[in-house]
């Protein structure tokens, strides 16, 4: 459909073109507008920017300028359009503004239209359907028939030998013995050296760690020294004990308390300074409590040893009377005056 529109002659003419000028729904086609204006003229293009309109845009305008003749410059816009009706649908675009100097002129496009075709089938309901056929037994091939029951037979097998080859494991695994409490935390200790957190950048990560491990290896030797208590309340905890020294302690929670909740930058040294004290705290507290354990343990063999000399001594001392008495019983010798 090619159109000519003549606006205000011979100054400014406009043309319209749509390509094609049949189409179907969803389709894209192309509503070109041509218009000659003064070389001097600015041309405003208008747009559809609704999204949801029966006919919008599927790319961006297109602006093409053809040059300047004999003072007429021609411009040419090309709109990619899709129509969502069926009919004669207008495009809906508004009025182009020509703008010459202090003056505007509008070039109306309210009359483009473009026939949009239904794609639905023509009516049927005069059409008789073929009459249905007669059915017609199928027959199925055992397996079909029988897999679901042999998939739950096999499934029941399977739960089965893995019920009795956990049972054998169970049975056959040695019982685990629990680890030392010293042990373990000299094994967390050379776990958290193993990571090199320090070199990561984990400082403050490494002294908190290494707290952690201590104040599980504390609840395991003092068990009011749960691990739910603040750092005040675990120094009070503790404080009854002989063997913790509460002074290097004390210094340690405070400094990885500050660092753990205040956010206190702390060097790599200084973070292995703490690693290394909280480790030394548990090796003297496991020093000291097994010195006592030692001198208990001795002192328990001294008496022991005590009580067997002297029930020795006893039993010496009473075979010995028991001698000297028989001797009485029997009076001297024959021939001894």
């Amino acid at each position: 459909m090619n159109t000519a529109l003549r606006v205000q002659p011979p100054r400014i003419q406009a043309g319209t073109a749509l390509r094609p000028d049949t189409v179907e729904v969803g389709d894209p086609f192309v509503f070109v507008v041509t218009v000659a204006v003064p070389a001097g003229a600015t041309v405003e293009w208008p747009q559809i920017k609704d999204s949801t309109a029966v006919v919008n845009m599927r790319a961006p305008l297109r602006i093409v300028d053809e040059g300047t003749k004999l003072g007429t410059r021609r411009e040419r816009a090309e709109y990619t359009l899709s129509a969502w009706d069926v009919g004669r649908v207008p495009i809906g675009l508004a009025d182009v503004t020509v703008r010459v100097g202090s003056s505007s002129l509008r070039v109306p496009l309210s009359d483009a239209r473009v026939f949009v075709r239904s794609v639905l089938p023509g009516d049927s309901t005069l059409h008789v359907p073929k009459p249905a056929r007669d059915l017609y037994l199928r027959e199925v091939p055992w397996w079909e028939r029988w897999w679901p029951a042999l998939l739950v037979l096999a499934a029941l097998a399977l739960l089965a030998w893995l019920w009795r080859r956990h049972k054998r494991r169970k049975v056959a695994a040695p019982a685990a013995l629990p680890l030392d409490p010293y042990v373990r935390a000299l094994h967390e200790f050379d776990r958290l050296d193993r990571l090199s957190l320090a070199d990561a950048g984990e400082t403050g990560r490494w002294t908190a760690l290494a707290v952690d491990v201590l104040r599980w290896y504390l609840e395991a030797r003092v068990p009011a020294a749960h691990l739910a208590l603040t750092s005040g309340e675990v120094l009070e905890a503790v404080a009854p004990n002989p063997h913790v020294p509460h002074d290097r302690l004390y210094s340690l929670l405070a400094d990885v308390d500050i660092i753990k909740f205040a956010a206190h930058p702390v060097s790599a040294e200084r973070a292995r300074e703490l690693a290394h004290e909280a480790r030394a705290i548990v090796e003297h507290i496991e020093a000291s409590e097994r010195a006592t354990r030692e001198a208990a343990r001795a002192a328990a063999d001294a008496a022991a040893q005590a009580a067997d000399a002297e029930r020795r001594a006893a039993e010496e001392a009473a075979r010995r009377a028991s001698v000297s008495a028989r001797k009485d019983r029997r009076g001297p010798p024959a021939g001894v005056p």
